[in-house]
């Protein structure tokens, strides 16, 4: 069952779309959804539909380690869903 979410704050490191899907799924869906069942997204479209599905408005990840081109396409993803990101490096 899914938590309503507003605020996801991720503390582990955030290298790639993979691990910031892995963080939304374990910070908004109980454990026992946990399985197999919410694929992780690998793509920025993917991405994106988790934001929707999670209604996520605010995305806090405390050890950023994106590169800058990959960065460049996730902020564009976050602007188009209304998203607010705060990151530390």
């Amino acid at each position: 069952m899914r938590k309503p979410a507003h605020t996801v704050v991720l503390v582990r490191p955030v290298y790639s779309i993979a691990d910031l899907g892995l963080g939304i799924i374990a910070a908004v869906y109980d454990d026992e959804d946990l399985t197999d069942a919410r694929p992780v997204p690998r793509n920025l479209d993917a991405l994106a539909d988790l934001l929707r599905e999670t209604q996520v408005s605010r995305l806090v990840v405390t050890n950023w380690r994106v590169c800058e081109e990959l960065t460049a396409a996730l902020l564009h993803v976050f602007d188009n869903e209304g998203i607010l990101l705060s990151r530390i490096k």
